[in-house]
C-alpha cells in the first residue's frame, strides 16, 4: 500500500492510512460500541444471540485511521493465545449459528494457522455459517496465493467480506487476488466505510459498487463512520448517506446497492438506507424514488 500510495498520489488513500493528527478534535472513546462489554472471554465478542465474533488478530497489513478498534490494533500483544477456550465457548452457546473471524485482519496470520481455526469451528454443529472480514486483497494482495485459496476452499459454508472504500484501492493486483477468491468459487461481500472527503460523493461510491459487481462482489454493507477516538475528521451526515444510497438505487441494479447502516451501542445495527417510505398516515403510505412521489393503501 505504502508502494501504491507514492505510485498513484491518491488523496483517498493517502487521507485513509497516513495520520494527520495535527488537525483532530479528539472528542470521541476509544470503544464506542462497548464491544469490551460483549467480551465473556478474551477475543470473543457476543453481542448478538447467534452471532459471535473473533478477533484473530490485533495486527492488519495497514492500519485505517478510522479503524474502530484501535483500542486493540495499537497494542503490543500480536494474536490471543486463547484460541481453546474460545472454541469451547462456541461449542456450549449452541444458540451461536453464525461466527465472523476478524481483528485486525485474520489473513495476516499463516495459513495453517487460520485453516485450523476454520477446521475447529467447522466441526462445531450448531454453526451455520463463517465469516472472514478482511482487508488483505486490498492492502496486501500477494497474500492471497494459491496455497491459501487452496485451503481456504476446503472449508464448508465459508463466507469473506472484504472491506473497500474507494476506486483507487482495485489496482490490477487487487482484482486479481479478489477475481481468484471468487473464482474458487468462495462468496464474497463488501463492506465500506462513509468517509468524508474519501467517498461522500455519488460518483465515486457508483463506480466503487459497480466495480465490486464486475469483480464478483455483492456490495454489503455501506456504514457510517463509529464515533471513535480519531475518527472525528471522517464523519458525514448521515442524512447525505441516505441520500445517496437510495438515489443509487434508481440509477444502478439493486443488487449493488449496499444497506447503509449505523451501528449503535444499544441496538446494534440499523439499517437507514435504502429505503422508499416518506411518511404514513394511517393506512397510507407514501413512497418516493426518481419519478415523483405515490401512495399506497396498506390492505390489512
Amino acid at each position: 500500500m505504502d508502494e501504491l500510495i507514492k505510485r498513484t498520489h491518491s488523496a483517498a488513500l493517502q487521507k485513509q492510512f497516513i495520520p494527520q493528527l495535527s488537525s483532530y478534535d479528539f472528542q470521541f472513546s476509544d470503544d464506542y460500541l462497548r464491544e469490551d462489554e460483549y467480551m465473556p472471554i478474551p477475543n470473543l465478542i457476543h453481542r448478538y444471540e447467534s452471532k459471535a465474533l473473533i478477533i484473530a488478530t490485533n495486527q492488519c497489513a495497514c492500519y485505517c485511521q478510522f479503524c474502530t478498534r484501535q483500542r486493540i490494533t495499537r497494542k503490543d500483544d500480536n494474536s490471543p493465545d486463547n484460541f481453546k477456550n474460545i472454541l469451547n465457548y462456541i461449542r456450549k452457546h449452541s444458540e451461536i449459528m453464525d461466527v465472523l473471524i476478524t481483528g485486525g485482519d485474520p489473513f495476516i496470520l499463516s495459513t495453517r494457522k487460520i485453516i485450523n481455526l476454520l477446521k475447529e469451528i467447522e466441526k462445531i454443529n450448531s454453526v451455520k455459517i463463517i465469516r472472514i472480514g478482511t482487508r488483505i486483497p486490498v492492502t496486501l494482495p500477494q497474500r492471497i496465493n494459491e496455497e491459501l485459496i487452496g485451503a481456504l476452499k476446503t472449508v464448508n459454508h465459508l463466507y469473506i467480506n472484504i472491506h473497500v472504500n474507494h476506486p483507487d484501492e482495485l489496482t490490477s493486483e487487487s482484482k486479481n487476488a479478489i477475481l481468484s477468491l471468487a473464482n474458487a468459487g468462495i462468496p464474497l461481500g463488501s463492506q465500506s466505510v462513509l468517509l468524508k472527503g474519501i467517498n461522500d460523493d455519488y460518483d465515486v461510491l457508483k463506480k466503487l459498487f459497480l466495480q465490486l459487481i464486475q469483480l464478483k462482489v455483492k456490495p454489503y454493507y455501506l456504514y457510517q463512520c463509529d464515533k471513535v477516538h480519531g475518527c472525528e475528521n471522517f464523519m458525514v451526515d448521515i442524512r447525505k448517506g441516505i441520500s445517496m444510497i437510495n438515489k443509487l438505487c434508481n440509477q444502478i441494479s439493486g443488487f449493488a446497492v449496499p444497506k447503509f447502516v449505523v451501528d449503535t451501542p444499544e441496538m446494534g445495527k440499523m439499517v437507514l438506507a435504502p429505503g422508499s417510505i416518506v411518511k404514513t398516515d394511517g393506512d397510507i403510505f407514501y413512497l418516493s424514488n426518481r419519478n415523483g412521489l405515490c401512495s399506497y393503501k396498506n390492505i390489512k
